[in-house]
């Protein structure tokens, strides 16, 4: 090789990172109400929703993670399909159902998807409150994306995904695009990523004269690690990186003009401030992996940011914990997970994973 010459997989290495270094350039300055799409963030997996909400890091064999990060897309999941579905409230459902697929000419993994989300029926009513009937509101998102190894440590991955967005009569559609990448340490046992989902643009609006939207852009990091010795892996992910300021005024913790005789509450010191900013950013997850196959995955998740904006005021919750079960039955493995989103209950997210290539092999040795 040349003297200073790069070799082939750092310069793929360096490409992708300048990549997610130039689409996060429109990230910054996003504020949270004012974004389009926002359903593409919720989790594709049942996986994802038990530990917190994602898992971009720890790359196995579970395609339902590549919602979450592209660059996990690997070739463990040749000839995979999913089918999830999240049961929300008030008849308000999610779901997602992909199928991925190694292609040897291009020494790369590709998959599609659909990721679609049920508001329910609503009641439509006037000005006046007389009701005219019903309508329903959906948003769909169809995906195809592909993953190439870089080097023997580095994968890098992009997803590419048309959104509509459907509330009674009026629709908007866009394209969205996700990038990421993804590192092992030699010894396999710790993986770091670099995620920058949504961006992209709005081609229509829901009517003539509204406001463009914003995307929903969210730079993320994570980190994962299979301890040695214990059957258990550890994840920490930190989001929306490009909107530092995560904190929110609720109104009902402001004071009236009426003082009764007691003490208000003492204001918060810009270092709390700061230090609950900050755990608002991060997500933990882990797992206990038991047998030899992990035949059966015991999973936990707390998400701060929701826990310090779901809670009830002067009432202990739950809200932003998670929990969730995984069991592999011969070529299947099934998912659950459920998160505590206030009192009134959780979301419950079933899945199912099918490899066809183990299922064959099952078949030809039975």
């Amino acid at each position: 090789m040349p003297e200073g010459a790069i070799p082939s997989g750092r310069r793929r290495s360096r490409y992708v990172l300048l990549m997610l270094l130039g689409l996060s350039q429109v990230a910054w300055g996003q504020r949270g109400g004012e974004r389009v799409f926002e359903f593409v963030n919720l989790p594709t997996s049942a996986r994802a929703t038990a530990l917190g909400g994602s898992q971009i890091a720890a790359t196995t064999n579970d395609y339902g993670l590549v919602g979450g990060n592209p660059a996990m897309l690997n070739i463990e999941m040749d000839n995979s399909f999913i089918f999830q579905h999240n049961f929300h409230f008030a008849g308000i459902d999610n779901g997602y159902a992909g199928y991925a697929r190694y292609i040897p000419g291009i020494k790369s993994m590709v998959h599609g998807g659909v990721h679609y989300l049920n508001y329910g029926t609503f009641t439509a009513a006037d000005e006046m409150g007389n009701v005219q009937g019903e309508f329903k509101a959906k948003d769909l998102s169809i995906q195809a994306g592909i993953s190439h190894v870089l080097n023997e440590r580095m994968t890098g991955g992009i997803t590419i995904q048309y959104v509509q967005s459907t509330l009674e009569t009026y629709t908007s559609s866009g394209l969205l695009f996700d990038a990421g990448m993804t590192y092992k340490s030699e010894d396999g046992f710790n993986h770091y990523a670099l995620v920058l989902r949504g961006t992209g643009f709005q081609f229509s609006r829901y009517y003539d004269g509204h406001e463009i939207g914003k995307m929903p852009v969210d730079l993320q990091f994570g980190f994962s690690k299979r301890l040695q010795h214990v059957p258990f892996r550890l994840s920490i992910l930190a989001h929306d990186l490009n909107r530092w300021d995560l904190r929110y005024e609720s109104p009902l913790d402001e004071q009236g003009s009426i003082d009764f005789g007691g003490e208000a509450p003492k204001e918060q010191s810009d270092f709390s401030q700061g230090v609950e900013n900050f755990f608002k950013h991060l997500t933990f997850g882990g797992e206990f992996l038991i047998g030899k196959k992990e035949g059966l995955m015991l999973r936990l998740g707390y998400n701060y940011q929701h826990h310090q904006e779901l809670s009830v005021v002067n009432l202990r919750s739950l809200a932003g914990f998670s929990a969730g079960v995984g069991v592999n039955v011969k070529s299947f493995i099934i998912d659950y997970g459920f998160e505590v989103y206030h009192q009134a209950g959780s979301t419950k997210h079933l899945g199912l994973r099918v490899n066809l290539n183990e299922l064959k092999k099952k078949k030809i040795v039975d």
